[in-house]
């Protein structure tokens, strides 16, 4: 009996851990999807195995299932069904991994988004594993959920109708869903991100806001070129099409087209820019005399 007693206990504990750790890969899975919820979406549309509109939603709803499945287990509230539910999401990973042998889909499965670069091969195999898993934990469902929220939810002494434990386990993982969530670095445009790089590094920044094709802005590039040589790398001359990222022109209030703006500074109040806005490459004097006067400060 001692002995039996001893591996009911085993069993309880690697159950526990084997629970917590799917929980885990899965929270670790949709924070990197939820980073970068447009990158995810391009990659499902990639592998081609759903029409435009459903994988759109696929990849939109995906990592919001992913959380609360991961919240789920790892807190031990409703373990056997988010195994259950768990169920069809891997096997959608493997149906994509397995695709990806037969079409040029990346070499990279982008389920773990940039945290972790994983092969299709290496990203099956964590499929097949997690799949075990979740069998296991809907098998020995008695076992799984002895150790968590979800069972001292049920404890005796509390006294909670069963009504009232299953609405606070669904508020409790609503509350790890939002405080997870609230973790994520906000993603920034790539404009805005080379942008706030170049002011990090206490360089002053030219940037020409245009729109349309990028002939157009031909005069300003060869502009760009002469004036590097001249200021080095004190200045960072840059441009951000507006036509593609259209929170930019809205961010510096810019409706014409070439602008060109030296952002000399970001403060707690924002970007501190140089007052005269610049119209292109016919510009240029005026351009170096502002880049002059801002350097001097």
């Amino acid at each position: 009996m001692k002995i039996e007693g001893r591996w009911n206990t085993v069993a309880i504990g690697v159950l526990a851990v084997l629970r917590v750790a799917l929980g885990a890969l899965f929270i670790i899975s949709a924070f990197a999807k939820l980073q970068h919820p447009d990158l995810f979406i391009d990659a499902v549309q990639n592998y081609h195995l759903l029409p435009e509109s459903l994988g759109s939603a696929f990849g939109t709803a995906l990592p919001w299932a992913e959380l609360f499945v991961g919240c789920s287990l790892a807190l031990g509230i409703f373990p056997t069904f988010t195994a259950a539910l768990s169920i069809p999401m891997i096997l959608s990973f493997v149906v994509a991994n397995v695709a990806s042998f037969f079409k040029d889909v990346g070499e990279a499965c982008g389920c773990l988004g940039n945290l972790v670069n994983m092969s299709h091969t290496t990203s099956l195999i964590v499929d097949f594993v997690m799949l075990a898993v979740s069998g296991l934990l809907i098998y020995q469902r008695k076992r799984a959920g002895v150790v968590g929220v979800g069972q001292l939810l049920r404890w005796q002494k509390l006294r909670l109708p069963r009504a009232a434990a299953l609405a606070l386990g669904a508020v409790i993982i609503a509350v790890a869903m939002v405080l997870t969530y609230s973790q994520v670095p906000q993603q920034k445009s790539p404009w805005k991100e080379s942008l706030d790089d170049a002011l990090k590094d206490d360089r002053v920044v030219v940037m020409c806001f245009w729109e349309g094709e990028v002939e157009d802005i031909y005069p300003v590039l060869a502009m760009y070129m002469d004036l590097r040589e001249r200021y080095g790398g004190a200045v960072d001359f840059n441009h951000v099409d507006c036509g593609q990222w259209d929170d930019a022109a809205a961010k510096f209030d810019v409706t014409d087209f070439p602008t060109i703006l030296i952002i000399e500074d970001k403060n707690s109040k924002g970007y501190v820019v140089y007052p005269e806005r610049f119209r292109g490459a016919e510009d240029r004097e005026a351009l170096v005399t502002a880049i002059d006067e801002v350097l001097a400060r």
